[in-house]
């Protein structure tokens, strides 16, 4: 079987020509010594023959021996996908951390602190400071009210002293409702925090008009996740995919603790960039090997499916938040569990291509013998393997084409707009909708940071169908979206009788099923943007889409930020508004299915000789 399937090495067509060549110039040689110049100069002729034909040879001369080898899909390759994927699960953690490091403090937690030292407060009357101090507001939303800890009256020390020095405390048994001599209010300058849990917004003072502070946070490790793919890929120019995961294990252990050990704001925004570049080399080098190890179906499973287990690491985040009372602590337990992945580094293996390509075929070789073997294939493995894979080696890549040259027609331009419009907007609100539920309560964080991770397993699970089992999978997800869009609009009908856990379930199903509609967009931008061009033009058009998102991609904290200086419903609204119009743009990509289904033969109703084709008339 193995002979059947092996290729003929490269010149093999032109040996005989050779030895025929080799042997007549000999026996002319002896028989015609007087003819010796003549027969030099047709010498060199040929010679520069079989040159010629063998540099031809070796740029037409191309066949698949690595895919031939591995195979579509094999155990081989599931455990290397697995393995791969478990990176996803730190990233999530390092992205979405921020929901459980800076969570909105509670009633009584901040308050205005007093400018005089003639005011002391302490745990004894820090709430009739409070109720002094701050004016109270109504929720437009909810029809509560509240205190305002951001502002506060401007004669409020005088009414403190007045009260807190006075002989007569037991007549004011409500002082907050003495009057005051103007209504006057004026922002607050310096804050106290009595805090149950010690967060990034207590430690660096984060709240009121620097609440957007918390959003700057989050852009700095967005933009260390867009520098993380481009520098991964200059570095795989040089370093293996593999060499690269470990590098970004390391580093990303290094930059994680360190992100949650400074006491500086800005050291912390600085730790957070480099902790997200090195999540992104661990994953990018990780999708490079196993886009080389798999083919056809199974490929774009994998690509597809990528993306789950960055909603697994958001199920398990809050079980790791849940056990530490301080962001501090949190930041080292999200980072100290790579140390499994170093560990299980060994089992994962390098890209068979990118070695070939960097002339290093004796290490291709190992890693291709270690698969069929693993997959219990061995008979895969053609004797003359080191003879194909220089072959394969020398075979002249052809020229990069530029940017420029995907958009080729006017159809392909279309779809290309589209994409590009629909990656700036479905990146942004895939983020968005999830860091968004910061709104809904402090006290269901825990909660609401499941179905928003479950709710994006469905999405990606949704988008997967769309990819595998539709015609018209572009048509159907914006369906979707438009839907979903729709039903965030929602979130402004519901009745303000009710309260409590009913109503943040009902706020959080109307977000969740725009979540849900996204998740399956992005799946499938994720997985079939590059379908837009020809195979040669892919690979420009995968590394500039990408980039163009992440770009896109730092916009997404700033909109959850609009909530303070507009209301918590604005940012929501802002979403549904652009899941709805992402969902009208992407409809017009029109593009054929992602893999045709196989066409019924007549092999089985008739014999091969009996084959109506053979009864067909061609003209």
């Amino acid at each position: 079987m193995a002979e059947s399937r092996r290729l003929k090495p490269p010149l093999a067509e032109f040996e005989p020509f050779l030895q025929q060549s080799h042997s007549d110039i000999a026996s002319h040689n002896e028989t015609a010594p007087t003819k010796q110049n003549n027969e030099h100069h047709s010498n060199n002729n040929i010679s520069s023959t079989i040159d010629e034909e063998k540099t031809q040879s070796r740029m037409t001369y191309k066949t698949d021996v690595i895919g031939d080898i591995l195979g579509p899909i094999g155990k081989w390759q599931l455990k290397a996908i697995f393995l791969i994927y478990l990176t996803k699960i730190p990233s999530s953690w390092f992205m979405a951390c921020v929901i459980f490091t800076a969570p909105a403090p509670e009633h009584g937690e901040v308050y205005c602190k007093p400018s005089t030292s003639s005011v002391a407060i302490g745990p004894h009357n820090h709430t009739d400071w409070i109720k002094i101090a701050h004016p109270m507001i109504e929720d437009p939303h909810d029809k509560e009210f509240k205190f305002d800890y951001c502002n506060v009256y401007n004669d409020a020390h005088e009414h403190a002293e007045l009260f807190f020095n006075d002989t007569g405390m037991e007549h004011h048994i409500e002082p907050w409702q003495k009057p005051h001599a103007g209504d006057n209010i004026i922002p607050c300058e310096n804050f106290e925090y009595r805090p149950e849990y010690v967060s990034v917004v207590t430690q660096f003072d984060l709240v009121c008009s620097r609440d957007v502070m918390i959003a700057v946070t989050q852009f700095f490790h967005l933009f260390g996740v867009l520098w993380g793919g481009i520098i991964a890929t200059k570095l795989m120019e040089f370093i293996s995919p593999k060499r690269l995961m470990l590098l970004g294990m390391f580093a990303q252990i290094f930059s994680g603790c360190l992100t949650g050990l400074v006491n500086n704001y800005w050291l912390h925004v600085f730790f957070r960039c480099t902790s997200a570049i090195c999540c992104g080399q661990m994953y990018t080098g990780g999708q490079v090997i196993f886009t080389d190890i798999t083919s056809g179906k199974y490929k774009t499973s994998a690509i597809a499916l990528f993306e789950q287990f960055w909603s697994i690491g958001l199920i398990l985040l809050p079980g790791v938040a849940y056990y530490w009372s301080s962001w501090t602590y949190l930041y080292i337990a999200i980072s100290c569990p790579t140390v499994i992945l170093i560990y299980l580094y060994r089992w994962i293996p390098d890209s068979p291509r990118w070695l070939l390509k960097n002339g290093m075929i004796e290490e291709a070789k190992e890693v291709l013998i270690e698969a069929a073997e693993f997959n219990g294939t061995p008979d895969r493995i053609p004797k003359d393997l080191d003879v194909l894979l220089q072959a394969e080696m020398e075979c002249e890549a052809p020229p990069q084409p530029s940017w420029f040259s995907i958009w080729e027609n006017k159809r392909t331009t279309i779809n290309l707009i589209c994409c590009h419009i629909g990656w700036s907007i479905y990146i942004m609100v895939y983020y968005a909708w999830l860091l968004n539920i910061r709104v809904y309560g402090r006290q269901y964080l825990e909660v609401n940071t499941v179905v928003a991770a479950i709710s994006e397993l469905i999405g990606v699970f949704s988008g997967y169908y769309f990819i595998m089992c539709t015609t018209r999978k572009w048509m159907w997800t914006s369906l979707f979206n438009m839907v979903g869009g729709l039903v965030g609009y929602s979130i402004w009908f519901l009745p303000p009788e009710i309260k409590g856990p009913e109503k943040v379930a009902l706020q959080m199903c109307t977000s969740m099923v725009a979540k849900i509609a996204v998740s399956s967009t992005l799946c499938l931008l994720t997985t079939c943007t590059q379908e837009l061009v020809p195979p040669e033009k892919r690979k420009v058009l995968g590394y500039w889409s990408t980039v163009w998102a992440r770009t896109w991609l730092l916009g997404a904290p700033f909109i959850g930020a609009l909530g303070y200086f507009y209301g918590k419903f604005i940012p929501q609204t802002i979403l549904a508004t652009m899941t709805f119009m992402g969902g009208v743009i992407t409809s017009y990509i029109e593009i054929p299915r992602t893999h045709p289904k196989k066409c019924k033969t007549n092999e089985a109703k008739y014999p091969a000789e009996l084959s109506p084709e053979i009864f067909t008339v061609k003209l």
